[in-house]
This record gives structure tokens, C-alpha cells and sequence, in this order.
């Protein structure tokens, strides 16, 4: 999969790769922004984006998964930080990070944390990196201490609550303040399995969740993971998904004027959703992008 979002203070960035990294800004008119830069990785090797983050220090967090680099540039595309990744055959341990699969951030200066995910089967694929100081804090998957996560492909943070996609096993994994809360699945059928990808939280605990595979879609869920809607169902046309890589929300007055962002079709094309089910269209610039945008 590639293609991640990203959202600080009215912009939207969007993150594809095409052996080079590409990292673009656009407002939620969907009209291209100035701002945005290109990246490889060490010695012209390829480079993906595949986690995004902007953090209060308007930094841009980007997990490369195959550059093999948690990096951190200036919104002008100046890389001011970089924690490599193991090596094929390092241990998998606490402070070791493994194949990048998605990042996220809270807080700002000193007390800033780095939420990184890694992919494949790992007991630390979900580490929490404190910038200020300190050892770095793995999550327990299902609350053990042995347990290894299955290909953790989206991570989400809001509050004292975390939110874990867990596509190797078909599930999502929710902790509050760092301590495993409760697992939820949506149902799955046989060769359509739930393989959750995306995930992002209101104010309200309300989630709203991408899933790929055959059963694509984008759906809006309770607190406790059941059911209530769903925004986008599988497919190739306008409104419809095919293997979602990343979503964000957007929080408005009510519903309506909630939005919510999706980058589908590889990192080919991103649209635009409200909460009441509504779509927007795609953003122009894409290659999926075949109709007329409309942001009324």
C-alpha cells in the first residue's frame, strides 16, 4: 500500500511514492498549496511515505518503510531529525524499530512523544519515543507480555485513548493510557477477511475506519467498535473505495460539516467525505482522478 495524510491548521498533506517520496500540500478545496517537497533514501535508493504526522512544532513526522528511516522535516522539506530502522535479522526489542508502517505525534518541545508502528510479526511493533528524554515504551499487544503483534498497519492517538490496526489478525486493538483496553473485529466471510487499515477518533469516541481487501470500505463506528454506517462502500467510482491507506478527520459543527479525508487506489486518489454520508469528490492532480471536484 502506499499513500498517508496528514492535517495541521488548515492544510492537508499527502504523501505518495514512486521510488521517490513525494510529500504534497493542499487545502481542503482540494487546491494545491505551494508548500511540498520530494525525498529518496540513502544514496538515491527509493524512499516511500508510509505513516504521516505533523506536530505542534510544525514538523513533519514521515515513517519511510523503504527507505528504512523515521524522518522529521521543516515544512519546506529540510530533514531536521532521522532514526534509522533495524537491519534483516536485529533483534526485536524495545528501541529497535522495524519495517515503518505508520507514525504519529503529541505534545510539542520537551515533553513531545513519537508514536511509531512497525509492520510484520514483532512483540515491539508499537513503541512510544519520547523526544525529551527518557527510554523509549512498547505497547503490550492484548495486554501480554509475550504477545506479538501481526502487521500493524495504522496508528491513532486522542487523549489518553490509542488505537491500534492490526491487519494480520483481522483486528483493532484499543489502550487507554498505554495499557490494553479491548479488541474489537467487524465481520469478515471466507476470502474477505477484516483487515482494518486506517483509523481516527472524534470528540465524541466515535471512530471512523478504513478497511482493505475485498471488503474495502470506510465506515463510522461506536466507542466500543459496532457498526453504525458506512460512508464508502468497495469500488472503483466516485464515493466508493478500493484498498484505503489512510484517512483523517476533520471535526465541523455537526456532521455535515465534519469531514473526513481518504487516499485510495494505491496513493492515486484522494476524496472527500462528510459524516452524513456525503461525497465530495476527488482532489484534481491525482491519477484516479476522472470527475469534477465540488467542494459544496
Amino acid at each position: 500500500m502506499a499513500g498517508s495524510l496528514a492535517y495541521s491548521r488548515g492544510v492537508l498533506y499527502v504523501g505518495t511514492e514512486e521510488r521517490t517520496a513525494h510529500v504534497r500540500s493542499f487545502d481542503l478545496d482540494g487546491r494545491e498549496l505551494d508548500a511540498g517537497f520530494s525525498f529518496r533514501g540513502k544514496e538515491g535508493g527509493a524512499a516511500a511515505v508510509t505513516g504521516l504526522a505533523v506536530d505542534e512544532d510544525h514538523r513533519l513526522w514521515v515513517a519511510d518503510g523503504i527507505g528504512g528511516e523515521l524522518r522529521a522535516f521543516t515544512l519546506f522539506g529540510d530533514q531536521v531529525a532521522g532514526v534509522e530502522t533495524a537491519h534483516p535479522g536485529q533483534h526485536d526489542k524495545g528501541g529497535v524499530l522495524g519495517t515503518l508502517s505508520d507514525v504519529a505525534t503529541r505534545g510539542s518541545d520537551g515533553i513531545q512523544e513519537i508514536l511509531v508502528a512497525s509492520g510484520g510479526r514483532r512483540r515491539h511493533a508499537v513503541q512510544i519515543l519520547p523526544l525529551g528524554g527518557g527510554p523509549p515504551r512498547s505497547l503490550r499487544c492484548g495486554g501480554q507480555v509475550d504477545s506479538r503483534f501481526r502487521d500493524v498497519s495504522g496508528v491513532h492517538w486522542l487523549d489518553q485513548w490509542l488505537w491500534v490496526c492490526e491487519r494480520g489478525m483481522g483486528r483493532v486493538q484499543v489502550f487507554r493510557e498505554e495499557d490494553h483496553h479491548f479488541s474489537f473485529s467487524l465481520p469478515s466471510s471466507p476470502g474477505a477477511p477484516f483487515r482494518p487499515t486506517a483509523i481516527a477518533a472524534l470528540e465524541d469516541r466515535r471512530l471512523v475506519l478504513a478497511q482493505g481487501g475485498p471488503r474495502s470500505a470506510v465506515t463510522v463506528l461506536d466507542a466500543a467498535g459496532k457498526l453504525l454506517h458506512t460512508l464508502a462502500p468497495p469500488g472503483s467510482e466516485e464515493g466508493c473505495v478500493r484498498e484505503p491507506s489512510d484517512l483523517i478527520v476533520v471535526p465541523g459543527e455537526d456532521d455535515r460539516h465534519t469531514r473526513v479525508v481518504v487516499i485510495d487506489g494505491d496513493g492515486t486518489r484522494v476524496q472527500v467525505f462528510n459524516l452524513a454520508g456525503n461525497c465530495y469528490g476527488t482532489f484534481p492532480g491525482f491519477a484516479g482522478s476522472e470527475t469534477t471536484w465540488d467542494p459544496t
